[in-house]
């Protein structure tokens, strides 16, 4: 009998950026996301997920690149031009179609009306962004205070164009 998990481990791997949490905790560790390795996917697609807070208090995704898991020798990653995104007033039932906004390459993305929305915002980062030359190849989402109302979000990285395909028991693991 054939697997389901036709894509999961052959083309593409998920690994939880943050968990859920309240955005307006920056001084908690949970809205600065995992370092996540590069070296076995040609790029990652970086989504936050959040919900309905007050408006002004926008969430701002910040990327940042190092040389290892545990982010040594970190430094902004100002590649950010193309942000596809999801948001509406109660929910995404709905919205079934991306908005695309573009940007000035940067290190960050902040949609200004972003905070009174239900919302999906995805960032792809490409192996070949980073300085793989100075051997950078993990990278990091953060979400900084959003303010002081409570806004829940969570953060997901997607592993797109894996290296090694394998079933998803056997996918290398890009924590490391």
């Amino acid at each position: 009998m054939p697997t389901r998990a036709k894509h999961l481990g052959t083309i593409l791997d998920l690994v939880m950026a943050f968990r859920p949490i309240n955005l307006a905790d920056a001084a908690g560790e949970h809205v600065t996301g995992d370092w996540v390795s590069m070296r076995n996917c040609s790029s990652i697609i970086c989504v936050l997920i959040g919900g309905a807070g007050t408006a002004g208090e926008d969430p701002t995704m910040t990327f940042d690149q190092a040389k290892t898991a545990a982010g040594g020798s970190s430094k902004t990653l100002a590649v950010v031009d193309t942000i596809y995104r999801k948001q509406a007033a109660t929910d995404l039932l709905s919205t079934g179609v991306w908005a695309k906004t573009t940007q000035t390459a940067g290190a960050t993305y902040t949609n200004t009306d972003a905070a009174e929305q239900v919302k999906i915002h995805a960032v792809e980062i490409r192996a070949q962004d980073l300085d793989v030359d100075g051997g950078f190849d993990f990278i990091r989402m953060t979400v900084p205070d959003v303010g002081a109302a409570a806004q829940l979000g969570a953060g997901l990285y997607i592993l797109c164009g894996l290296s090694y395909p394998s079933a998803p028991a056997d996918v290398l693991s890009p924590l490391a």
